[in-house]
Order: structure tokens, then sequence, then C-alpha cells
């Protein structure tokens, strides 16, 4: 099992490279066993991530799931160019 810093660092890697995962997914991912303490551990460091502002939590359902917290910015650049789209339909 890695220490709490390197653990940190490890989810981190996993979220940005496979989002959006919830904390079984990492488990998996990590091979360890998704029992109940290791899923709150690695949701422990989900809410670090998400306080640190570089990861994007919510629920659905019962399920926790993160993304990185630059995905909302390349969301935002997305929506800024449509609506700049709609606004050239509507001048021609």
């Amino acid at each position: 099992m890695y220490k709490a810093r390197k653990l940190q660092q490890k989810v981190f890697q996993i979220i940005k490279e496979n989002w959006p995962v919830h904390p079984s997914g990492v488990c998996r991912i990590l091979k360890i066993e998704d029992s109940v303490a290791n899923i709150s551990k690695i949701k422990y460091h989900f809410d670090v991530l998400r306080k640190k502002g570089l990861v994007r939590t919510k629920k659905i359902d019962r399920a926790l799931v993160a993304w990185p917290a630059e995905i909302e910015k390349i969301r935002l650049v997305h929506d800024l160019l449509k609506e700049e789209e709609k606004e050239e339909q509507r001048e021609v």
C-alpha cells in the first residue's frame, strides 16, 4: 500500500487518466481489494483533492464520481464557442 502523500498523487493521476471514476474503480486500478475501508481511504483523498481545487466531485445516486477540474475549463470554452456559433447564425 502507498503512503498518504504518494497515494494522493496516485489517486489524482488515476482520476486524470480515467475520468469520470469512482473510489471503487480507483481501488480496482490500484489492484487493492475494494473493501469498505479501502474505498473510504480513496474517498478521503477525493475530498482532499476537491478541497485543493484539483478535482470536481458529484454524487450520482449513491456513487461519488470525480473528474479533473481542468475539464471544467474545457467545458467552459466549449460553451463559449456554442454561444458564438448561435450569434453568427442569428446575424446571417
